[in-house]
């Protein structure tokens, strides 16, 4: 389930299931929005999956169980039909230890509560450059 009010181009959003880069596709289709910027995001994921980039590959580690999502930025924009999500997080373990890193997959656990700016001229596009979609901005 998830709700979102709009003010302007704040998109405030609420997910209390699902996975969080679908989630987030799912509503940028809502909103018919071209691009935005991930303000804010806070929570809890479950089985959170992110990834440092070497240079060549992003070297992925599986969080395992419930992780706090302290913090979510990034953006959003397109490639083709088809909404890219580049966001980086911050989550906190249940030791109190913190990891971070490009979020490749993170299921909401509890909730995940989510601000967007949403961008009405420009445009954000990301077209493939090996193994990186390389943004454009048109």
């Amino acid at each position: 389930m998830s709700m979102f009010a709009r003010e302007g181009n704040f998109v405030v959003a609420k997910f209390e299931d699902g996975e969080i880069i679908e989630n987030l596709k799912a509503l940028m289709k809502k909103l018919n929005a071209r691009a935005a910027i991930i303000l804010n995001g806070i929570g809890q994921f479950e089985h959170a999956v992110i990834g440092y980039f070497d240079g060549n590959d992003y070297i992925k580690k599986e969080i395992e169980g419930a992780a706090e999502l302290v913090s979510l930025q990034g953006n959003i924009g397109r490639s083709q039909e088809d909404y890219i999500i580049h966001a980086h997080v911050t989550l906190g373990l249940k030791n109190h230890e913190i990891v971070g890193g490009h979020l490749i997959k993170g299921n909401v656990k509890v909730v995940n509560e989510i601000v967007l700016y949403l961008l009405e001229k420009v445009e954000i596009k990301r077209e493939r450059k090996g193994k990186l979609m390389e943004m454009l901005i048109a």
